[in-house]
């Protein structure tokens, strides 16, 4: 028989206050986007979802966790093709139960890489969480921006699949936006004083703000982006403005003859930046580079040590020297009975 000390129980919360922040932040270890305040910032955001919060612990030691969303109002991504309206339609009555640190295109799934057998740890955390989904009438278990880490695709009843848009990132290696452009080429250099001429020329001009006065001007212009890229809208978004200073964040805007034409959102936890809410007037050239470069030299300003800017635009980025993340498998398996053909179907369309 294992001494007490090795066996790994489980213990579930529905609630970030229940638990002892020293803990989960010694777990994140400075992990970006898995802090105990980026997640009562993501309750606070999504609050129309219920967090389940899934805790294995080796006696009295905390040793992995899987953080849970039951959402029915998930943004229903265009790989699932024509099963979008019929997907939106089941998880509107059968919800989803998804594994994920919120708002930041994150896995929720934390198990340090020297904690000894990972794979069971997880396979107990799993299958608690399936009993949560089953009392709740969730449709499908899900865990997605899971990395290519074997525990992830060996010992699980979970279907894995890879998506074809991984998220973009670049770590600082620079003292000073300064320094930044004097490591790219000359081209790029280039590039950015042209973008400041022209942008110069007609009027643009950028300003921050440490919260968002006009949520109903800047609100089209985000939605706009969203559709120009066939993305689903992210019901979520008015409430990350609205809660922007929870997590030190930064709001962009763009403005020409006093007209707001951009605008840009940067979120920071365990000193690395997140991108997010993008919203352009497509009439006007040059906003989203000029946002981009004062993305970047915010960052850079602030010394965080990652920049996280998600997916798209990935010409754009890696010039600017951000690279693929690795980020882009999904597990999944169906919790509700009569929709395991349902899911076996989403799998084979994606």
């Amino acid at each position: 028989m294992p001494k007490p000390e090795t066996r790994v129980s489980i213990k579930v919360t529905r609630s970030i206050d229940d638990i002892n922040p020293a803990d989960w932040d010694a777990l994140s270890n400075d992990m970006p986007f898995q802090s105990h305040a980026w997640y009562r910032f993501g309750e606070k955001v999504m609050d129309d979802c219920e967090p389940v919060y899934v805790l294995a612990y080796r006696g009295n030691r905390l040793a992995g966790r899987a953080s849970f969303w039951v959402i029915r109002s998930e943004p229903i991504p265009q790989y699932a093709g024509r099963w979008r309206a019929i997907l939106k339609m089941v998880f509107s009555r059968y919800p989803l139960l998804i594994c994920r640190s919120p708002l930041s295109n994150t896995s929720g799934v934390v198990i340090p890489s020297g904690e000894q057998e990972r794979g069971e740890v997880l396979s107990k955390m799993i299958a608690a969480a399936f009993e949560m989904g089953r009392r709740r009438k969730c449709s499908l278990l899900l865990l997605d921006y899971l990395g290519k880490d074997p525990v992830f695709t060996r010992s699980l009843a979970l279907s894995v699949m890879e998506v074809s848009n991984p998220g973009m990132s670049m770590k600082n290696r620079w003292d000073s936006f300064d320094g930044y452009l004097a490591g790219g080429g000359k081209k790029d250099r280039q590039h950015y004083k042209r973008t400041l001429r022209e942008a110069e020329k007609l009027n643009i001009k950028l300003a921050h703000s440490g919260c968002v006065e006009n949520v109903d001007e800047v609100l089209p212009l985000i939605r706009s982006v969203e559709r120009q890229h066939g993305a689903p809208a992210n019901p979520w978004i008015r409430s990350m403005l609205l809660n922007m200073q929870m997590v030190n964040g930064v709001f962009l805007t763009a403005v020409k003859d006093g007209k707001t034409v951009g605008c840009g959102l940067l979120l920071e936890d365990n000193n690395a930046q997140m991108a997010a809410a993008l919203g352009l007037d497509s009439q006007v050239p040059y906003v989203y580079l000029m946002l981009v470069y004062e993305g970047i030299k915010t960052a850079l300003e602030r010394k965080n040590r990652l920049m996280r800017w998600g997916s798209g635009a990935y010409d754009v980025k890696r010039r600017l020297g951000f690279e693929p993340e690795d980020n882009a498998l999904l597990a999944f398996a169906p919790v509700h009975p009569a929709l395991r053909k349902l899911a076996s179907l989403f799998a084979r369309s994606g």
